[in-house]
């Protein structure tokens, strides 16, 4: 009934798109389809008691004049638009040509999420500017090491769209894919002799080929799959094809390679997968991902993240105890550089009245504080011992 377009070398058709209750129609400029567009649209409504406004709804047309485009609208009882026009937020017709039109996610969007992120935490709304008492970068790392597991949004949008690629060879029936395919390219589907010897990863953590460069540099073929090079029976058939004969360093990297492969059993009549190696179950997950984009450099720091976050207490308490876990409450003497006018002088502790006022010493170290924990842990029938105290 709706012809639609059709789109690349395999002419793969596409008359609408839909997405919740929008929906995208696509059709040539013939009179008497449009009218059959509409009287789809109005049997719809009368079948299903939702009722398709077309008042609300827009035509758009390509390498078409805009007199012709207004005497459709009236056709459909619609109106009539230019491009580029915005689809469920995103812009639709943009110039592909800008290099801008390619960026996941542009560098001055992710800029004002993380601002508005940093700003609610600190400050909530409407409550004014409040200081950072947290570096940024500590923030966004997972709460395991210190964090409060933010995140750092690019990398996040990049781990999003991780998940389309790991998609796109599972779901060979889809019309996305089918419209991929016929645009960009064609494969053969795989019958268990999809995944390249040399040039995959499929044995340790790195392709055979970089395992064994001094052998990848002398081979034939560079491009074949396991079945080629392996028979499946045991001991295994090898043709591997080399460009020359091999040295002797050489052959023992050839003998290492067949001792290697040993253990390696091949099920002929069940067809290649992906595995994904960062998760245990072997299936991609954005958290996985991101995690590994994120690549937190430096040694990993010792945080307890299970006493912060699993007590039970309110979530504001635990909040409080992450930032003395940092060091970060505005005690006086963090005052003194953020904010000397507020800050007593000279810095005191004004629990004790003895020494300065520092997150380790009204925490631990006040002699008022070390009276509590004491009677604190006697309540729980436990034995506390101070830093820099020794039993006796």
């Amino acid at each position: 009934m709706l012809e639609g377009f059709r789109v690349g070398r395999n002419r793969t058709r596409v008359s609408h798109l839909q997405f919740a209750d929008d929906t995208i129609f696509f059709s040539n400029t013939r009179e008497e389809d449009l009218q059959t567009l509409k009287s789809l649209l109005l049997a719809f409504g009368h079948i299903s008691g939702l009722k398709v406004n077309l008042d609300k709804s827009n035509i758009y047309g390509i390498n078409l004049d805009q007199a012709h485009i207004s005497r459709l609208a009236e056709t459909l009882e619609c109106k009539a638009s230019g491009w580029p026009i915005l689809y469920l937020g995103l812009p639709l017709g943009g110039n592909p040509r800008a290099g801008g039109f390619w960026d996941p996610l542009p560098a001055s969007v992710a800029a004002k999420i993380e601002r508005l992120q940093r700003d609610f935490l600190w400050s909530g709304i409407g409550e004014g500017k409040r200081d950072h008492l947290v570096r940024w970068d500590v923030v966004c790392k997972p709460k395991e090491i210190g964090g409060l597991g933010f995140g750092n949004i690019s990398l996040r949008n990049l781990a999003f769209l991780g998940k389309w690629l790991w998609r796109y060879p599972r779901e060979g029936s889809a019309l996305w894919h089918q419209i991929i395919l016929s645009i960009y390219g064609s494969h053969s589907n795989g019958n268990g002799e999809i995944i390249w010897f040399w040039e995959d990863l499929w044995w340790g953590d790195q392709p055979l080929g970089s395992q064994y460069p001094s052998l990848f540099r002398v081979v034939l073929d560079k491009n074949i799959p396991i079945s080629s090079v392996l028979d499946p029976t045991r001991p295994f058939s090898w043709n591997l094809n080399f460009r020359r004969n091999l040295s002797d360093s050489e052959i023992e990297d050839l003998e290492g390679l067949m001792r290697s492969l040993d253990g390696l059993h091949l099920s002929p009549s069940v067809p290649d997968a992906r595995f994904w190696p960062l998760s245990s179950s072997g299936h991609f997950s954005v958290k996985s991902f991101f995690l590994a984009l994120s690549q937190f450099s430096g040694s990993p720091q010792v945080f307890p993240s299970k006493f912060v976050w699993n007590s039970q207490v309110p979530f504001k308490v635990q909040s409080f105890i992450w930032l003395v876990a940092h060091k970060k409450v505005n005690t006086n003497n963090m005052l003194q550089v953020r904010r000397p006018y507020k800050a007593l002088s000279p810095d005191i502790c004004i629990l004790c009245m003895k020494h300065g006022e520092s997150a380790d010493h009204i925490f631990l170290h006040c002699s008022l504080t070390i009276g509590l924990w004491h009677r604190l842990f006697q309540l729980a029938k436990m034995d506390w011992v101070p830093q820099g105290a020794s039993l006796t």
